[in-house]
């Protein structure tokens, strides 16, 4: 037996949605075009890099619209309670009709769902018995994806070599001078840029917010590296 469809009237949730699908669409596109293929044309990242990311980002939009149109417990107008079951049902004090216990009522909904977690504005759905499992799915794949997108930026920022086919919209001296000055300059190591930025050579101090940034001396010929 497939699992039944359940979509709920809800403009609030429709907004939520929407602001999720955008966000998803965003990195789909954006980070692709802008990290994954420039590195791998210039062998910086394997092909398998890739197709993670759209594998990951293909479950968890995948995820996404399973929770959200997938029925999460929705009880019949008229269940047929077993004889031997009644003890463990009762009486919904706001739609009037019988449930069993560990049920609750949704007033988004506008009716009760078994084993009833909460009413998830981001999915547009509650999450009750029959699709908790895939609300669980799209919280995984949620976080797999964001933290992949997080380190493929960090990578491009501080460990990948600079792509060597940006355009920069500068004039011909910046660019002659900037020719000159790549070609001297010493890269600056990931480490090196996080304790500026930081203010600390301690690694460990960089996630405690309750202290006082302090500029660090820079090398001279980091000076002017960006």
């Amino acid at each position: 037996m497939g699992q039944r469809i359940h979509f709920v009237v809800d403009p609030q949730g429709w907004c939520c949605m929407g602001l999720i699908i955008f966000v998803w669409l965003y990195n789909t596109i954006f980070i692709p075009k802008v990290i994954l293929f420039p590195h791998y044309e210039e062998g910086n990242i394997s092909v398998v890099a890739v197709l993670c990311y759209y594998f990951c980002s293909l479950f968890c939009i995948a995820s996404l619209f399973r929770a959200s149109v997938a029925d999460p417990g929705k009880l019949p107008e008229n269940p047929k309670i077993p004889i031997t079951e009644r003890e463990y049902w009762e009486l919904c004090n706001k739609c009037n009709m019988m449930r069993p216990k560990r049920s609750h009522h949704c007033s988004r909904c506008g009716h009760c769902v078994r084993r009833m977690d909460h009413h998830c504005p981001w999915i547009n759905n509650c999450v009750g018995e029959d699709n908790h499992w895939l609300f669980l799915q799209l919280c995984f794949y949620t976080q797999i994806l964001s933290s992949y997108t997080l380190i493929l930026d960090f990578c491009h920022y501080y460990y990948f070599l600079p792509l060597k086919k940006e355009n920069w919209d500068t004039t011909s001296i910046e660019k002659m001078s900037n020719c000159c000055e790549d070609i001297s300059r010493p890269r600056k190591p990931w480490q090196q840029t996080f304790s500026e930025v930081f203010g600390t050579h301690w690694k460990i101090l960089w996630f405690i917010p309750f202290r006082q940034r302090q500029p660090l001396r820079v090398p001279y010929h980091f000076a002017n590296h960006v």
